[in-house]
C-alpha cells in the first residue's frame, strides 16, 4: 500500500501529475495545430475525388487519436485516484510493488514486469 506522504507516493504522484500535463499539453497542441489557418484552408476547395478522400482519412485519423488520448487520459485519472487511495503501483496479481522506473514507462500498467511475462505466456 502507497501511504500519502510517504516518499514513494511523493514520486509516483509526480510522475502521474507530470504524464498528465504533457499529455494535456500534447494533445492540445495537436488540436491546435490541426485547427490551424493553414489546416483549414488546405482543402477549403477539394479539386476530385481523391482530394475528397484525403479529407475523410486525414478526420478519420484524428478522431481515432484523439480517442486514443481520451482513453490515455482516463487511465491516468484512474490511476491518480488509485494513488490517493494507496492502492496505485502495487501488482493486481502477486501484490507487491511495482518499480518506479517500471510506472515512469508504463504509468497505466497494473502488473509488475514478472506477472506481466507471465501474462504474455513469457515466463521469467
Amino acid at each position: 500500500m502507497v501511504e500519502q506522504g510517504s516518499l514513494r507516493y511523493k514520486r509516483l504522484k509526480k510522475i502521474l501529475l507530470d504524464r498528465k500535463r504533457k499529455m494535456w499539453n500534447d494533445l492540445r497542441d495537436e488540436i491546435f495545430r490541426k485547427l490551424g489557418k493553414e489546416y483549414n484552408t488546405q482543402f477549403d476547395n477539394p479539386h476530385d475525388i481523391e482530394e475528397l478522400a484525403l479529407i475523410d482519412l486525414i478526420e478519420d485519423t484524428g478522431l481515432a487519436i484523439a480517442d486514443i488520448r481520451r482513453k490515455e487520459l482516463t487511465e491516468m485519472d484512474e490511476a491518480l485516484r488509485k494513488l490517493e487511495d494507496g492502492t496505485y503501483g502495487i501488482c493486481n496479481e502477486c501484490g507487491e510493488d511495482i518499480d518506479e522506473g517500471r510506472l515512469k514507462v508504463m504509468p497505466f500498467t497494473t502488473l509488475c514486469v514478472k506477472c506481466q511475462a507471465k501474462a504474455e505466456g513469457k515466463g521469467l
